[in-house]
């Protein structure tokens, strides 16, 4: 469910900052480049992402059953976090169907 989930978030991290970067450059001399939101907002989902990749493993299912169950809940709530975030991508080739986040009844 998960499998990709990280590099893809993280290409399309890498590439904002590129473009944001490349904005910035193209700018004339003298003219205000108003990102003030946008590099902050980059780097929390990516601070976010980082604290869910060495356990993303942990975010299935059966882990929750049979693991430690903070461990399984860190992961569990980290991952919905990641794939909420990586929604942001929704129409960018890679992107999966399977990471979208479950809805409650």
């Amino acid at each position: 469910m998960n499998d990709g989930l990280i590099p893809f978030v993280r290409a399309k991290l890498d590439a904002d900052e590129h473009d944001v970067v490349r904005i910035t450059a193209l700018a004339p001399p003298d003219t205000d480049v108003h990102l003030d939101s946008t590099i902050p907002m980059i780097d929390m989902v990516r601070a976010v992402t980082d604290l869910y990749a060495p356990v993303a493993h942990l975010d299935t299912p059966a882990v929750g059953a049979t693991g430690n169950d903070f461990d399984a809940g860190w992961a569990a709530g980290l991952g919905a976090a990641v794939r909420l975030l990586a929604q942001i991508y929704h129409d960018a080739p890679g992107y999966r169907e399977e990471w979208r986040p479950q809805t409650l009844p």
